[in-house]
C-alpha cells in the first residue's frame, strides 16, 4: 500500500452551507471554493466566470513589450530577416509554431532553429547565432529560452544582431545583454500575467504586434489554440490570464482550425463528439505526443504539423508523433525499472538513506537524456523525495547531464543554484530543472544537494503528499455533482482537481490491468453497499490492497462504447479510520473559524517575529509540556493537569484552516512561549534569550534554529494569536472603564447637588461646613480619577486603532539593489536576495510606524544579514575546501575538522585567512549608541594558528579554486578575517544575546556586508 501523508482541509460546514445556498451549488463544491480561499459570492462568481476579470494591458505590465513590438515592426517594414530560436519541449515547440504563424501572417520574413537535445542541450547557443548571422538574419527572437544565455546573446550583439528574449524560466544571477527581455518573472508576482508559460509570452507578443498593425482578425483563434496546448503541456498554473485563455482554448480545440491539431486529436483517439476538451486530455493525450518528438525525435516534425496547411503532411506528422510516443513509453518503462532496481539495492546496502539525505541522486550510463525527466517524476511519486536523475553525456563519461523533479516543499532551481559554480549549465523553476556538470564534481554536487535538502526539508516531508478537500459519502457522488465540478475547470497547476475522501470503504473487487499490469482497477462499496468503480493509475504493484481502506479520489466520468458512468480516480489510500475517530474529526471541524490576523504590534521583540508565511498544522487535542531542563535537553513529560494560564497568556487559534494552542508560562526568572501541535509536540521559545526547543513526548528536548522558516512560521502565528487575545482583553477593559466613568459621573452629580443645597443654608453649622469641605475635596478627587480613566481609554484606542504603516515594496527592492549593485545582486542566491529585502524592510517598517530609534531592536534584520554571509561565503567555501582536502587524503585543516554535509559557522572561517585581525570589543556591543573607534575596535588573534604546512595546503586550495572569493581571500586575508569576525559577533548578538541589536550595530553590520558609497562591503569585495 502506498506510504503517503494526507493533508485534509477542515470541514467548514457553516460557511460552506451559506455559500452553497447563495450560489445554488452543492456544499461539497462550496467547501472546495473555500479551500481555494474563495470565501464570498462575489469572489466565487469571478472565479467561476473568469471572463468578468478586468485585465490590465500587457503593455503596462511588461516594460520591454513596446520596444519589442517596435523592433519587429521595423524589421517587417524593412524586409529584414527574423529568426526564432525555440526549444524542444511542448512549450517551446508550440511557442515556435505560434510565432511562425503570426509573423508569416503579418508579412515577416521568418525562419526558425531549435537546438539538438542530444548534442547541444537546452537554449540558444553560439552555433545557432553564427548560423543566423551567416544567413543574413537581422533580428533573433528566442522563445521559451534565453534568460540564462549570456554568452551566446553577447556574441550576437558583437555580430550586430538585434536580440529579443521571450522566456518564462526563473531569472538567474546574470541576465543576457538583449535589446529587450519579456519574462513574467521580471514583473510583479500579483500580476495576472505572472504565471504565463513561454507560449503565453509568445502569444502576448504576437497579439500585441498584430493589434499594432491592425491585423488581429482571423489570427487570435489559431494562436489561442496553440497557447492552450503549450500552457497545459508545460504545467503552467491555471490562474490569472491562463485560466481565462485556456478556458476559451479548450472550447476551440475540438473543432480546431489548425489541420495539424485536428490530425493529432484524431490519432490520439479524442473523437469529434467532444464539445470541449479538458486539461487532462491535453496533459495525458496530446501533450505527451508532442513532447515525445522533442525528447527522442526531430522537433521539426511538430513544427511542420502545427504550421502546415496540407492535410496529408499534417496527418503524416501526427502519425510520426504517435510512433515517437509509443517508443518513449517503452524507454521510460525500461529506465524506470532499472532505476528502481538500483535504488532498492543501494538502500539495502546502506549507500542510500532517504531520511538522512532527503534527496535522491541516481546516475547510470546509457539512459536517454530525453526521457529521464519523466522517470524522475515517477521516482518522486514512488519515494517522496526530490529526485536528480542523471546519465553520462559522452562515451568517456567525463560529463554528466540530468533532470530534476521536486516535492512541494523543495525549490529545485534554488537547489541547482547552490551548485552554480560546479555546473556547466543549469536552469528550471520551483518544481523541475535540467543541468549538466563534469563527472569529477559528482561528489561535491551530491554533497551540496544533500545540504540544501537537509536545510529545506523535514523528515515528515519525505512521503508523497495527498491534499484532500472534503469528506464525501457515496450517495453524494452524482452526475449533478460532476456537472457542478465542471464549473471549476480548467483544473491543473494552481487550481487542482477537487479531491474527496471517504472513510472505511470496502474493496469488493480489484485486479491489475494494462499490458504490463501497471494499473489497478477496483470496485469499492460503502456500508450501505453503494458500489462505485475506481481506477488507480500506476498502482498495479500495490495489488492486492487491504479489504478496508480510507480512500482519497477525484470524481471522473468513464466513457466506454457509448456508455457514461461515474468513476473514482484514486490518488490516496490509508488504513481505515474507525467510526469513533471520524466523529471526533467532525466535532473538531465544527470549531469556530477565525480569519488570519493582520500583523500587529507584537508582545515580544522584533527578533522573535518573521514575515514568513504561516505553517499549516493539523487540529487535535492539546496537552501541555513540562518545564524545559536547564541544559535544553532532557526527557519531556506531559503534565496530567497543567495549571491554567492567565487569560491574556493563552489562546487557541486557527491559521490557514489549522488549529494550534499557544501560551506563555513563567519559568523561574524568565518566560517561555509554547506552541503545541496536534501530535502533542511542543515548540518552546525561552525568553528573553530567544532559544527554541522542540519537545516530543517521551523524548529529549532538542534545540532548534529559530531562523528556519518552519519555526519562524509557528512563532509568528502564535504571537499574532496572543495579540488578538490581548486586544480582546483591552476591549473588555475599555468597557469596564467606561462603566466606571458613568458611575463616577453619577456620583459626582449627586455630590454636587448635595453641596449646593447645603451651601444655600445660611445657618449651616461648623460641622456641616467641614462636611461640605470634605465633599468638595472628594469631588476634586473624583474628577481627577475620571481624567485618568479618560486618558487610559484614549491610550487603549490609540493602541487598538493605530493604522498599519504603508510601504512601497518596489522602492525597498530598488534600494537594496542600488546598495549592493546589480553586478553583485545577480550573483546572489534567491534566498539571499529575499533575506536582504527582509532586512531592509524591517528598517523601513520601523521608520514608517515611527518606532525607529537608536535603542530599537534590529535583531531580525541582523539575522537576515548573517544568513546571507553564511549562505554566500562560509558554506560554499567550506564545502569546496572539504572536497579539496578529501582529494588530498586529508580530513582536517589544523584544528578544524571537516566532514561531508557539515554546517560551518562564521567563527570557524576567521582564523583560516589570518592569524590576527581587528574585532569588536565585547563591552561595545552592549552600548545603545555607537562608541568611538578607540572604544569599538580591539586587536584579536587566533588561539591556535595554522602550521606552515596547513597554510601551504590552504594556498594550494585557493590557487585551484574557481570562485570569486579565491582572489580576494588570497590578496586580502587580514581584511577578510576582520570582516568575517565582526559580522560573526553582530550575528551572534542578533541570534542569541539577551541584549538587542541596536541601530548603530545593525548599520555597522550592514556596512560590513553590503558597504557604503565610499567603502566596499564583503559582498562587493568578493563579487564586485
Amino acid at each position: 500500500m502506498p506510504d503517503q501523508r494526507w493533508q485534509i482541509q477542515p470541514a467548514l460546514k457553516g460557511e460552506a452551507k451559506g455559500l452553497s445556498q447563495q450560489l445554488q451549488l452543492s456544499p461539497l463544491v462550496a467547501q472546495v471554493l473555500l479551500n481555494r480561499d474563495i470565501e464570498t459570492p462575489a469572489a466565487a462568481q469571478e472565479f467561476l466566470n473568469p471572463e468578468s476579470l478586468l485585465l490590465p494591458s500587457p503593455l503596462d505590465e511588461f516594460p520591454d513589450l513596446e520596444p519589442s513590438i517596435e523592433i519587429l515592426l521595423q524589421a517587417i517594414e524593412l524586409g529584414e530577416k527574423i529568426a526564432i530560436c525555440g526549444d524542444y519541449d511542448a512549450d517551446g515547440m508550440t511557442s515556435t509554431a505560434l510565432l511562425l504563424r503570426a509573423l508569416r501572417y503579418l508579412g515577416a520574413q521568418v525562419d526558425y532553429a531549435i537546438p539538438s537535445r542530444m548534442q547541444e542541450g537546452y537554449g540558444i547557443n553560439t552555433r545557432i547565432v553564427e548560423e543566423f548571422f551567416a544567413d543574413g538574419v537581422s533580428v533573433i527572437l528566442t522563445v521559451d529560452n534565453g534568460i540564462a544565455a549570456v554568452e551566446p546573446i553577447a556574441h550576437a550583439r558583437e555580430l550586430g544582431l538585434t536580440v529579443i528574449v521571450t522566456d518564462h524560466h526563473d531569472v538567474p544571477p546574470e541576465i543576457p545583454p538583449a535589446h529587450a527581455i519579456l519574462n513574467p518573472k521580471l514583473i510583479p508576482p500579483d500580476s495576472p500575467y505572472y504565471g504565463v508559460a513561454g507560449v503565453g509570452v509568445a502569444y502576448i507578443l504576437a497579439v500585441c504586434l498584430a493589434q499594432a498593425m491592425g491585423r488581429i482578425q482571423d489570427l487570435t483563434t489559431p494562436l489561442l489554440e496553440l497557447f492552450t496546448l503549450g500552457t497545459i503541456a508545460d504545467l503552467a498554473p491555471l490562474t490569472g490570464v491562463n485560466r481565462r485563455w485556456v478556458r476559451r482554448g479548450l472550447r476551440l480545440l475540438p473543432k480546431s482550425r489548425l489541420i495539424g491539431v485536428q490530425a493529432l486529436i484524431k490519432v490520439a483517439g479524442l473523437g469529434e463528439e467532444n464539445d470541449t476538451l479538458k486539461p487532462e486530455d491535453i496533459g495525458f493525450r496530446l501533450g505527451p505526443r508532442i513532447n515525445a518528438v522533442g525528447r527522442i525525435g526531430d522537433p521539426q516534425v511538430v513544427i511542420e504539423m502545427l504550421t502546415t496547411d496540407d492535410v496529408d503532411v499534417a496527418l503524416q506528422r501526427a502519425l510520426e508523433c504517435e510512433a515517437a510516443n509509443q517508443q518513449r513509453r517503452e524507454m521510460c518503462d525500461r529506465i524506470e525499472e532499472e532505476a528502481i532496481a538500483w535504488v532498492e539495492a543501494q538502500i539495502a546496502d546502506g549507500s542510500v538513506d532517504l531520511v538522512r539525505d532527503r534527496v535522491l541522486l541516481v546516475l547510470q550510463p546509457d539512459w536517454h537524456h530525453g526521457v529521464i525527466g519523466i522517470v524522475a517524476s515517477r521516482l518522486v511519486e514512488r519515494y517522496g523525495v526530490p529526485v536528480f536523475i542523471c546519465t553520462y553525456e559522452d562515451d568517456e563519461q567525463k560529463e554528466i547531464r540530468g533532470s530534476a523533479r521536486g516535492i512541494p516543499e523543495f525549490q529545485v532551481f534554488e537547489a541547482l543554484q547552490s551548485c552554480h559554480d560546479l555546473m556547466i549549465k543549469f536552469g528550471g523553476h520551483k518544481a523541475a530543472g535540467g543541468f549538466s556538470f563534469l563527472a569529477k564534481h559528482l561528489r561535491q554536487v551530491k554533497s551540496r544537494l544533500v545540504n540544501f535538502a537537509n536545510q529545506t526539508l523535514r523528515v515528515e516531508h519525505l512521503k508523497p503528499l495527498v491534499t484532500v478537500d472534503v469528506r464525501a459519502t457515496f450517495d453524494q457522488l452524482t452526475f449533478a455533482l460532476h456537472d457542478q465540478l465542471d464549473q471549476l475547470h480548467p483544473c491543473g497547476i494552481g487550481n487542482p482537481d477537487p479531491v474527496f475522501w471517504t472513510p472505511n470503504v470496502r474493496v469488493v473487487e480489484q485486479r491489475a490491468i494494462g499490458q504490463t499490469k501497471a494499473h489497478l482497477k477496483l470496485t469499492v462499496a460503502d456500508d450501505a453497499n453503494n458500489q462505485l468503480a475506481a481506477i488507480a493509475w500506476r498502482w498495479g504493484t500495490y495489488c492486492p490492497l487491504p479489504d478496508r481502506l480510507d480512500i482519497a479520489y477525484k470524481l471522473k466520468l468513464n466513457e466506454w462504447q457509448g456508455n457514461t458512468t461515474l468513476q473514482l480516480e484514486l490518488v490516496g489510500v490509508r488504513p481505515p479510520t474507525s467510526p469513533t475517530a471520524v466523529a471526533q474529526v467532525a466535532t473538531q471541524n465544527h470549531a469556530i473559524r477565525l480569519t488570519s490576523p493582520q500583523p500587529a504590534q507584537l508582545p515580544l521583540t522584533a527578533a522573535e517575529s518573521t514575515a514568513n508565511p504561516p505553517a499549516q498544522p493539523q487540529a487535535a487535542d492539546r496537552q501541555s509540556p513540562s518545564r524545559l531542563p536547564e541544559s535544553g535537553r532532557g526527557t519531556v513529560q506531559q503534565t496530567a493537569a497543567p495549571t491554567a494560564a492567565p487569560a491574556m497568556s493563552q489562546a487557541d487559534f486557527y491559521y490557514s484552516h489549522r488549529c494550534y494552542q499557544v501560551r506563555t508560562v513563567q519559568a523561574g526568572q524568565s518566560r517561555q512561549l509554547e506552541i503545541q501541535n496536534p501530535e502533542g509536540q511542543v515548540f518552546v521559545v525561552s525568553l528573553p534569550d530567544r532559544q527554541g526547543y522542540l519537545c516530543v513526548p517521551g523524548a529529549t528536548a532538542k534545540p532548534v534554529d529559530l531562523s528556519e522558516p518552519h519555526y519562524f512560521n509557528l512563532l509568528r502565528a502564535g504571537l499574532d494569536a496572543l495579540e488578538i487575545r490581548q486586544q480582546t482583553h483591552l476591549l473588555l477593559e475599555k468597557d469596564e472603564l467606561l462603566a466606571d466613568k458613568d458611575q463616577h459621573i453619577a456620583t459626582l452629580t449627586r455630590q454636587v447637588e448635595l453641596l449646593q443645597a447645603q451651601a444655600g443654608q445660611a445657618s449651616a453649622s461648623a460641622a456641616q461646613t467641614e462636611q461640605l469641605q470634605a465633599l468638595q475635596a472628594e469631588v476634586t478627587a473624583q474628577a481627577t480619577a475620571m481624567q485618568h480613566q479618560e486618558a487610559h481609554i484614549e491610550t487603549i484606542k490609540q493602541t487598538m486603532h493605530r493604522p498599519p504603516p504603508t510601504l512601497d515594496p518596489k522602492a525597498i527592492k530598488r534600494e537594496v539593489r542600488d546598495a549592493v549593485s546589480d553586478k553583485v545582486w545577480f550573483c546572489l542566491q534567491t534566498q539571499s536576495q529575499k533575506d536582504l529585502y527582509a532586512a531592509y524592510k524591517q528598517v523601513a517598517l520601523a521608520t514608517a510606524d515611527g518606532s525607529e530609534s537608536p535603542t530599537a531592536d534590529y535583531s531580525e534584520a541582523g539575522l537576515r544579514l548573517g544568513q546571507v554571509v553564511q549562505r554566500e561565503v562560509v558554506q560554499p567555501c567550506f564545502d569546496d575546501l572539504q572536497a579539496f582536502l578529501q582529494r588530498q587524503g586529508q580530513v582536517a585543516l589544523g584544528h578544524l575538522p571537516l566532514g561531508t554535509a557539515g554546517k560551518y559557522s562564521l567563527a570557524l572561517a576567521v582564523p583560516l585567512w589570518a592569524d590576527a585581525w581587528t574585532t569588536i570589543a565585547p563591552t561595545a556591543l552592549t552600548a545603545s549608541q555607537r562608541p568611538s573607534d578607540q572604544q569599538l575596535y580591539v586587536a584579536s588573534q587566533a588561539t591556535s594558528q595554522l602550521s606552515t604546512s596547513d597554510r601551504a595546503l590552504l594556498a594550494a586550495f585557493l590557487a585551484q579554486w574557481d570562485h570569486p572569493m579565491s582572489a580576494w581571500f588570497q590578496a586580502h586575508g587580514d581584511a577578510a578575517a576582520t570582516y568575517l569576525d565582526q559580522i560573526h559577533q553582530l550575528h551572534q548578538l542578533a541570534a542569541q544575546s539577551t541584549q538587542p541589536l541596536y541601530l548603530w550595530a545593525f548599520e555597522h553590520m550592514r556596512d560590513l556586508v553590503i558597504g557604503q558609497p565610499e567603502t566596499s562591503g564583503l559582498l562587493q569585495c568578493i563579487y564586485g
